[in-house]
């Protein structure tokens, strides 16, 4: 079992949400994909947890199929199925093989979380490779990833042992840290900036949709925003709403969250035309 899934195994993630600085995410990563996903599409959910975006989009009466790494997220999932008699499938799987599902058999993907884990190059090209690959012609590709310049300020806040040379070095230059290791704060991660993550999609014959910060500061300043009363936190959300696709608010932003179309003619099948390999 990896550091990872082992460290899923002990943590509640059903918590994760559950308060005002870290639910601005869900609320805008749910705005977002909202905006554009067609009515009934069948949405395959990678690294989906405990199901919190499986079930807000089975309830509204979409196909979805939820995947996950570690075993005890799919259990709460099926578990959560029979409590609220909703039908869904769900798998443990590593979102880098996606062989169980035939290709072009999704409407939707949503990649909400590997990402944040896979610390191998090679790994994350083959997360968007099967992502595309499952993904209908025209269907949405949603990747959330974490920025690595929100890591020192959320550190600074959390555990100032970790404002150090070499945990920033690693960060801002190396983007993964590995669980055992000296500067590790967390388990094996990957940080990157909305810069190298649109670079990175680049290199996939999509077409941009949206780029979003989805809890801007948030997350850095959660003991603040999660004093806010309902009526402020409504403003907070407010102010947040209009300037998460803002560059420099994008910059600072936690999560961040894109969004592409696969395109109708893949570049890889003009390549394979012309006798070149895919």
């Amino acid at each position: 079992m990896s550091n990872v899934t082992n460290y899923y195994e002990m943590i509640n993630e059903d918590s994760r949400f559950s308060r005002s600085s870290r639910r601005i995410e869900f609320l805008t990563t749910t705005q977002v994909l909202n905006s554009v996903m067609p009515e009934q599409v069948k949405i395959l959910d990678l690294g989906a947890g405990t199901g919190v975006y499986s079930f807000y989009y089975a309830e509204r009466q979409h196909d979805v199929v939820a995947v996950d790494i570690t075993p005890k997220h799919i259990e709460t999932v099926k578990q959560k199925c029979d409590e609220r008699s909703i039908k869904m499938e769900a798998y443990v799987d590593n979102a880098t093989d996606l062989s169980r599902f035939e290709s072009e058999s999704f409407d939707f993907v949503m990649c909400l979380g590997p990402m944040y884990h896979l610390t191998n190059v090679e790994d994350r090209l083959n997360c968007i490779r099967e992502s595309l690959r499952v993904l209908k012609k025209g269907g949405h590709l949603s990747v959330a990833y974490i920025n690595k310049y929100s890591i020192i300020p959320m550190l600074s806040t959390r555990d100032k042992k970790f404002i150090r040379r070499s945990v920033i070095d690693k960060v801002i230059n190396e983007g993964v840290i590995f669980e055992g290791d000296e500067d590790c704060f967390w388990t094996d991660a990957y940080f990157t900036s909305p810069e190298e993550l649109e670079a990175f999609m680049n290199q996939f014959d999509v077409s941009y949709v949206d780029h979003v910060g989805t809890d801007g500061i948030s997350h850095t300043i959660h003991e603040y925003v999660d004093k806010l009363d309902e009526t402020e936190f409504e403003s907070w959300k407010s102010y947040h709403f209009q300037t998460c696709r803002e560059r420099s608010i994008l910059g600072m932003s936690s999560h961040g969250l894109y969004i592409c179309k696969k395109n109708e003619l893949l570049f890889c099948e003009t390549r394979s035309a012309n006798g070149y390999d895919s």
